[in-house]
């Protein structure tokens, strides 16, 4: 026995000595010699190459250069159980190897290298550039990889990025199902984040690459801990042969159509995240609509400024005017228990709109252990819309193109008309509003335990005037001689409203060993709100002309029925408790929120009051796993959140200010709890991605909604339900051959949602269940020689949705067809465009409305020295066939609308680009 335990011993000893052995840091040292020309004598030779290589796969572990005396000492880092190469290498000379033993100390001696006999020409080594790399938790993309014509901006870039979607609708960014919430240039703000600014102004030759990665908050980066909230931003790198360069453009458009294109910009990047813009634009050029004075003026500064390593400052201003005018119709099928109910309407509006808007934020690292930041905003904004609108119902449908409804109104038979509304609004809005905020951070030790304060107040108001003008006839419902009965009004309204909010909260960050990390936040906060209205009715103080100016003695027409006053206060306690565990391979975060609350609210409508009290608890949990290795990763995300009905849909009070669509609360409503998954799995260098999601709503606010047949108006009232839930999935494929690339992707989604309707006042609601599925295939193909580029997809799409009253059910199938290319001519001559065709088959879809072809091309010449200028010609939409049309299923309907646009234009542009090296 005890010679067991002594054997033990002793190999228990040689394995530490092993483990220390091999951990200790290792030294070769030697001379690099070789022969002079034209004799056997060796000479020392300076700066040549060292390198220690790992001896399996020759990874590079260490390297140094020889001295003026040809002598090396080079030291590192051994790993267990591995094998050591030493490569000494000089340029048109042979390279020598030597093999590394174990020992600590290693002499190789003198290297003697030998003159390369081999005598080549130039040779040109092309290397396969690589997409897409994952290096830890961020996505790299370098630019160079997908070229983009002379003259993009980073939009086209982003277009051509396998996972990168931008939707220039609602200026929406996503990367692989995830959304962005802003865009970085360096590493730092640039127009608060603004998507649409950096993506349709910053040109695309100035990035080399863009990272993709969660950026952590103030908190997060000091402290090292996760807080498990997600927030992804697009990181713009740009080329370092351009930054401290000052980069100017001016462009100066104008076509038919009056069209035109005004721009101006400056911009000056620096590598530690340092800028300066200045845009400038005046463009209606992509505004499309029929009206006349489209505008959008816009003008933006961002700077981003460093004072040493320990204060920063980051601050924008920026000014829009957007003049607006749409023309657009809509036709509605609403599903009945009895039959559905039609309706159709046409609106001509315009808008002008104005904003100033300013931030400025800054960091100050006081010293290792303790940081300050703050922000700041400030914002006004005065709008001005009119509008004129004619709307109708039916209990059948009217058999007639609903974009010319109203004009053939007279030839659809009496018994299926339910009402007819016409409608004039004129209304001007004014909102101010600013925020402030300051946190402290201050480390205690040098574990990382970690304490911080942080204060915010925001506060917003505003002030909105309305005139109405509106005859509402109502063909099922006579008047005491028979007639049709006639609703008319004329109306002001005035709406101030006042918004406070005040939240102050400590945090706690203590490190548990050397991966886990514990966190823990309280937060007060307390909002108050006042929103009020005013009603007068103007009817017996004016004639029927008469629109938008108020009479004298208008107060005589207060209407208490049609006016209301609502004040409410929030006051509530937030405590979060979270941790999280992160090595190598795994991070894994979990948190619980707790917030106790107290809400009040007062409201008046008409002579009616009513107040209440509530006390309510919400909760917040979130669970966030992530396991990587190599180059593949994966995540699962869960989110909880309870989520309190608004104290407006609580209230018991009846608001009838517009008689076709009555609205009251429900006392009785309860929290709602929503239940969010997602999962992804991403491999970048096999250039496969993919999403899956799920979320489902307990308790749901839905609106029960009770019809008058005879009125054809509607009233609503909120309840919760069960049963609204949807889920999705989507997944890509992507391959680059040369100068070929090919990407394939699929996704679907399919949704429950649930409403009430009801008929008849003496009988319970009855559910209205729609199920929507959507469906989508789709494949891009392109080709980018040195002389251009070419892109083709084509995809498939797939809209169904079934509802359970009377199985009412709706589909849509788009075949779409694109085509992208373009040429470089000698001379700086480019020619570029661009094709799409759409087939539509389905529900409703009439001939003539289901297929769609538009051509675009444009001429591009570039000249003077180093192509500065540029002269383009473009025409949009050459044949005349742009149609404007989109379809969607509800829980109570069916919708399709469309919205007159010019058929095409053409715009002559001049551009010229300089740069000024500082």
């Amino acid at each position: 026995m005890e010679i067991n335990r002594t054997i033990g011993l002793l190999l228990l000893l040689c394995c530490m000595h092993t483990i220390l052995y091999a951990q200790q840091t290792r030294t070769v040292k030697g001379r690099v010699q070789t022969l002079e020309a034209g004799s056997d004598k060796l000479q020392s030779l300076p700066s040549a190459s060292v390198v220690v290589l790992q001896k399996e796969d020759s990874t590079f572990v260490k390297g140094t250069t020889s001295d003026k005396n040809g002598r090396f000492v080079l030291k590192y880092q051994p790993q267990n159980r591995r094998q050591y190469l030493l490569k000494v290498s000089f340029m048109g000379m042979e390279s020598a190897y030597r093999i590394l033993s174990d020992s600590l100390s290693v002499n190789v001696g003198v290297v003697t290298l030998k003159d390369d006999d081999i005598q080549i020409g130039e040779v040109t080594i092309t290397g396969k550039l690589k997409e897409v790399e994952m290096k830890g938790d961020t996505t790299v993309i370098n630019a160079a990889a997908y070229k983009t014509p002379e003259g993009s901006y980073l939009e086209d870039l982003v277009k051509r990025v396998p996972g990168l979607v931008y939707n220039k609708k609602d200026h929406s960014l996503t990367y692989n199902g995830q959304a962005i919430s802003e865009i970085n240039v360096n590493g730092e703000s640039f127009f608060s984040g603004d998507k649409k600014t950096a993506l349709e102004n910053l040109p695309a030759n100035l990035i080399s690459k863009l990272k993709v990665y969660d950026k952590k908050s103030k908190e997060e980066e000091f402290t090292g801990i996760s807080s498990g909230e997600k927030k992804y931003v697009l990181d713009l790198q740009t080329k370092d042969e351009l930054n401290k360069t000052w980069l100017t453009n001016a462009t100066v458009g104008y076509g038919n159509n009056k069209k035109k294109d005004l721009e101006g910009q400056v911009n000056y990047f620096n590598k530690n995240g340092e800028n300066l813009s200045f845009m400038a634009r005046s463009t209606n050029r992509y505004q499309n609509s029929t009206y006349k004075d489209n505008i959008n003026n816009s003008v933006g500064l961002n700077m981003t400024r460093k004072f040493g390593k320990k204060f920063s400052l980051t601050g924008n201003v920026n000014y829009d005017l957007n003049r607006n005018g749409n023309i657009t119709s809509m036709y509605r099928e609403q599903y009945l228990t009895s039959g559905n109910q039609y309706s159709a309407s046409a609106n001509e509006g315009t808008s002008k709109s104005r904003s100033m808007n300013s931030s400025l934020m800054g960091e100050w690292k006081v010293d290792k252990r303790t940081r300050i930041h703050f922000n700041g905003s400030f914002g006004l904004s005065p709008n001005e819309n009119e509008s004129s609108n004619q709307s109708a119902s039916f209990d059948a449908p009217p058999n007639v193109n609903h974009e010319s409804l109203f004009a053939d109104f007279e030839s659809i038979p009496k018994d299926m008309k339910v009402n007819r509304s016409e409608n004039r609004s004129a209304s001007e809005n004014k909102s101010n509003r600013y925020n402030w905020m300051i946190g402290i951070m201050r480390r205690l030790n040098e574990k990382g335990t970690t304490l911080g304060l942080n204060v915010t107040n925001s506060d917003s108001w505003g002030d909105n005037e309305s005139f109405s003008l509106s005859q509402t006839t109502y063909f099922k419902l006579k008047d005491k001689n028979g007639n049709d009965s006639v609703l008319y009004r004329n109306q002001y309204i005035k709406s101030p409203q006042t918004n406070n909010q005040w939240r102050v909260g400590v945090s706690f960050t203590q490190p548990i060993g050397k991966k886990v990390h514990f966190r823990a936040a309280y937060n007060w906060n307390t909002q108050y709100e006042r929103d009020n209205r005013d009603t007068y009715e103007l009817s017996s103080m004016t004639n029927r002309d008469s629109f938008g100016d108020l009479p004298a003695g208008y107060e005589a027409g207060y209407v208490d029925s049609l006016s209301n006053r609502s004040h409410s206060r929030s006051n509530g306690h937030d405590l979060n408790v979270g941790f999280n565990y992160s090595d190598d391979t795994w991070m894994f975060n979990a948190s619980l929120g707790v917030t106790p609350q107290k809400r009040t609210i007062d409201r008046k409508v008409g002579k009616l009051y009513a107040d209440t009290t509530m006390r309510m608890i919400d909760y917040q949990p979130m669970i966030w796993l992530s396991w990587r290795k190599k180059k593949m990763r994966v995540s699962l995300n869960y989110n909880g959140r309870t989520r309190q009905p608004s104290l407006s849909d609580l209230m018991p009070l009846t608001d009838n200010s517009d008689p076709l669509y009555i609205t009251r609360g429900n006392p009785d409503l309860k929290q709602m709890f929503m239940h969010t998954m997602h999962v992804s799995f991403q491999h970048p260098s096999k250039g496969i991605s993919a999403n899956l999601g799920w979320q489902m709503e307990k308790n749901s606010v839905t609106q029960v909604v009770l019809y008058d047949v005879q009125t054809g108006g509607r009233e609503t009232y909120p309840i919760n339900i069960n049963g609204n839930w949807n889920t999705y999935g989507s997944a890509d494929w992507w391959k680059r051959f040369g100068h070929f690339s090919l990407k394939l992707s699929t996704s679907g989604r399919h949704s429950n949602r649930v409403s009430m309707i009801n008929e008849d006042r003496s009988q319970q609601p009855e559910k209205s269940t729609t199920r929507d599925t959507g469906l989508n295939c789709e494949m891009e193909a392109s080709y980018q020689p040195t002389w251009g580029g070419f892109d083709f997809s084509t995809s498939w799409d797939y809209q169904y949705s079934l509802n359970s009253l009377n199985d009412n059910n709706t589909y849509t199938r788009y075949y779409n067809f694109r085509f992208d290319g373009y040429v470089d001519f000698p001379f700086g001559l480019q020619l570029r465009t661009d094709a799409g065709y759409i087939l539509r088959s389905g529900t409703n879809i009439q001939k003539g409305e289901d297929d769609e072809i538009v051509w675009n091309a444009r001429a591009t010449w570039r000249f003077l020295k180093q192509r500065k200028a540029e002269l383009s010609a473009y025409w949009a939409d050459i044949l005349g066939k742009r149609k404007s049309y989109a379809r969607m299923a509800t829980s109570d309907g069916f919708y399709e609308s469309r919205t007159q646009e010019i058929k095409g234009y053409f715009i002559v542009t001049f551009k010229y680009n300089f740069r000024l090296m500082m």
